[in-house]
């Protein structure tokens, strides 16, 4: 067989084998949720951030899975869950801080990817997380876009690790992909990745309580 040949014919596969970091920030303030930790708040049966931890944890493509969280209680929700734990002391740091903790957590591999998780999407699902996965390429930033409006995960290739390491203050994620247009991979969610009949983004992100109290009331499709 010719080595030229199989690379051609399995680059996708070949592509695929660089490790895949998945790394959950769960340590924001819920500003707009009042005094109660949004992240702790019931959501079908379990806690909103649990959906997230359930639906990462239920995945066999990432290498490791690190979940950054600065609340007691919010750490205590990934208890016996195969993930490595990161305490965030300085959640007054912001977006930043975490994005630090997670990638020094999952260690130095310019073939590595990371892909980043904010705990409050309670519709997400492994449908979309794979569209994601599949998408990546050298060098690349992939976002998914529901109906053209961009969200999260996001995932960054190595490339943009010493840039995501040294975020400026008030800096986050969406900084770096604003810097890069070039390198960005947007990706849009299908209808038939969540359910047709929903009125809600599948990567919507719960804010408020009335985000919460909408989803709800709706008769959720979820894909596998």
């Amino acid at each position: 067989m010719k080595i030229t040949g199989f690379l051609q014919k399995n680059s996708r596969f070949l592509r695929h084998r660089e490790a895949v970091f998945a790394i959950l920030m769960a340590s924001g303030f819920s500003r707009r949720f009042g005094s109660e930790n949004k992240l702790l708040v019931p959501f079908r049966g379990k806690a909103l951030a649990r959906h997230t931890l359930d639906l990462v944890c239920g995945m066999d493509c990432f290498r490791k899975i690190i979940f950054v969280a600065a609340d007691e209680r919010t750490a205590a929700l990934a208890e016996a869950l195969p993930l490595t734990l990161v305490r965030n002391t300085a959640p007054e740091k912001g977006q930043r801080e975490s994005i630090r903790l997670g990638l020094e957590a999952a260690g130095a591999a310019s073939s590595s990817c990371y892909l980043f998780f904010p705990c409050d999407q309670p519709l997400l699902d492994a449908a979309i997380v794979r569209l994601i996965l599949e998408a990546r390429r050298p060098g690349c930033i992939v976002q998914p876009c529901y109906r053209g409006e961009p969200g999260s995960p996001a995932l960054f290739s190595g490339a943009f690790r010493r840039e995501l390491l040294t975020l400026g203050e008030g800096e986050r994620g969406r900084d770096v992909i604003r810097r890069h247009p070039e390198s960005l991979v947007r990706v849009e969610i299908a209808e038939t990745s969540f359910s047709r009949s929903s009125p809600c983004s599948p990567l919507i992100d719960v804010d408020d309580p009335g985000t919460l109290s909408r989803l709800e009331g709706l008769n959720l499709t979820r894909g596998v």
